[in-house]
């Protein structure tokens, strides 16, 4: 989807951004437009001999924006983003382009056998009088008279017809291509599915991630009226009771530096699940030897420690030990009382790390 905007932005025709991204036409059509964004009308400018019958000074212009792709799918760079790199930066230098974004993607289409052809029918090869890459018919020879880039250009006695129509330019370069928008519905669910893959990638169990992006947990067949009461949690809730006892010395090292970096995060204007993410990911690299917490545990924790996401009045309480003047996590109904955590890994660290 987010291949797709960038489509749209270059002024992709529909049959462009299925070919490119995989996504069929009708949904394209209901979900990367919409009524105020209506998508370019016609078919897009296909043409066998498009390169042949063009301009040498629009030929030359074709053979950089090949060059430039075949550059960057050297680097190990995506086909798509590679196009959609290339062209940005063809028409940055480029103003006004003299081939569109569709013809561009029908160029690469060709040259590497993808997307819309079937066969290699062009390739890029290094002219024989100038030594610069121009793109020629899959197999043909160099011709001897020169290249495109090397050869007298005539531009004031090319066909009419070598010229693209004035509707199939794009936009040339940054303040045009920004008036080119997209609705604003695609890029919240852009932002959305990032989301929920962020978490995904932290092993967040499904109900976690719809909590934390706040949508719809019904895939969940496990899912019941216990869960979605109080705190989301995945599995045995943590034991608040003996939160002391029952939980590992270093396990409450943890969750409290989780915490306290969850509340640095807060202070400084993060979003609530941005900053248990980011938490998260930094307790897990400050201590690389130690059994990592889960996300879903950690998700847990922070709610009731913060009364979110189902928990309707805080559970723990980050207090402030007065022996190394660490930050713990402290429950509120523990039985024991309160010891900090730190202090005994302090004097006995080969028991716990």
């Amino acid at each position: 989807m987010e291949t797709a905007r960038e489509c749209v932005r270059l002024g992709a025709r529909q049959r462009t951004i299925a070919l490119l991204t995989g996504l069929p036409t009708s949904f394209i059509f209901h979900n990367i437009y919409d009524a105020e964004h209506l998508p370019p009308r016609g078919r897009p400018p296909y043409t066998e001999d498009f390169i042949y019958r063009c301009s040498l000074r629009v030929q030359a212009e074709v053979g950089m924006f090949a060059t430039k792709y075949r550059l960057l799918t050297a680097e190990g760079i995506a086909p798509a983003q590679a196009l959609i790199t290339a062209f940005r930066h063809y028409s940055s230098v480029v103003h006004p382009p003299s081939f569109s974004f569709d013809e561009a993607f029908f160029v690469v289409s060709n040259l590497d056998g993808i997307w819309a052809a079937s066969i290699r029918t062009l390739e890029l090869a290094a002219c024989r009088r100038c030594g610069r890459h121009h793109l020629l018919p899959h197999g043909a020879a160099p011709a001897v008279a020169g290249c495109p880039y090397c050869r007298p250009h005539r531009t004031d006695r090319a066909p009419a017809r070598g010229r693209p129509h004035a509707d199939h330019r794009a936009p040339a370069s940054g303040t045009d291509t920004e008036a080119v928008t997209v609705p604003a519905a695609l890029e919240a669910q852009i932002r959305s599915l990032r989301t929920e893959r962020m978490f995904e990638q932290l092993g967040a169990h499904p109900r976690v991630v719809a909590t934390l992006t706040g949508a719809s947990a019904s895939s969940d067949r496990r899912a019941s009226s216990r869960h979605r009461e109080g705190p989301t949690h995945v599995g045995r809730a943590v034991n608040l009771i003996r939160w002391g006892v029952a939980v590992k010395t270093v396990q409450r090292a943890q969750f409290s530096l989780v915490a306290t970096a969850y509340t640095r995060l807060l202070a400084a204007d993060f979003e609530p699940a941005d900053a248990v993410r980011a938490a998260f990911v930094h307790v897990s690299a400050m201590l690389p030897t130690v059994e990592p917490l889960s996300f879903d545990r950690c998700f847990e924790v922070i709610s009731m420690f913060d009364a979110r996401w189902g928990a309707a009045e805080p559970s723990f309480d980050l207090l402030s030990c007065p022996k190394c003047h660490a930050s713990f996590l402290a429950s509120r109904t523990d039985r024991e009382r309160a010891h900090c955590p730190f202090c005994a890994l302090l004097r006995t660290p080969d028991k716990y790390l």
